[in-house]
């Protein structure tokens, strides 16, 4: 693929300009992994040759070589939801609020110069691969007191951010963020509804699980009164 198609897709860089200026793009980081109803920003640098002249920037999702891309700013499905960040000479970017699972797509970053002998448009490939999910808590339904209950809270993919994990009981916030969470030994009082939430987006959080802690039968020896 070389640069005299405005439709072809590009590696991260390519040729030198006159100065020796190489065209680069940085897509910083290249997988995002965030909660479904969450904010995320897709960020990325690029340079190029000094005789060129950038006239406009944008993003797509999901280029198809020869098959024009849409700026994401006229799709509808991003209506009111995005919004374009950077100086767009160095820096490109964007927020994404109020993220679904139709948002799951590779974004990729285009550019439009001018350059001594013509206009060229330019996009970068392969871009940032968004992944969407929802947090679930994993637990055994039923344990029996004095045993350990273990609850996982899981997501499909990790979590970009590495972010701080709470845990509700009953609605209340617990004092542990570890995971798993580690009930040992167990006792009747640990019985309840149990839920997961990540710090920030605490509006978000996993379905409730219910845990039943089964009482533990105790056999008595047994004594013959005569």
């Amino acid at each position: 693929m070389g640069p005299d198609s405005s439709n072809d897709l590009f590696h991260a860089s390519y040729v030198s300009g006159v100065d020796g200026t190489e065209w680069s793009v940085k897509y910083n980081p290249t997988e995002i992994c965030v909660l479904k109803g969450s904010t995320v920003f897709i960020n990325g640098t690029f340079t190029y040759p000094k005789d060129h002249e950038v006239t406009d920037t944008f993003w797509v999702i999901d280029p198809v070589k020869d098959v024009e891309s849409l700026d994401l700013y006229k799709r509808t499905e991003f209506s009111g939801r995005i919004h374009y960040l950077g100086d767009k000479q160095q820096n490109f970017s964007f927020r994404l609020s109020n993220v679904t699972n139709d948002d799951q797509h590779m974004y990729c970053f285009r550019v439009s110069v001018n350059t001594p002998v013509k206009t060229d448009k330019y996009l970068y490939y392969p871009g940032v691969q968004l992944h969407i999910t929802e947090l679930h808590v994993n637990i055994l339904p039923e344990v029996t007191e004095r045993e350990t209950a273990v609850l996982n809270c899981t997501t499909t993919c990790s979590l970009t951010d590495s972010p701080t994990l709470i845990w509700y009981k009953n609605g209340r916030r617990l004092s542990s963020n570890t995971n798993p969470l580690h009930l040992q030994p167990v006792s009747s009082e640990d019985a309840g509804s149990y839920m997961c939430a990540v710090r920030g987006y605490e509006h978000l959080p996993s379905p409730a699980q219910t845990l039943t802690v089964r009482c533990e039968f105790i056999m008595l020896p047994f004594k013959k009164y005569i």
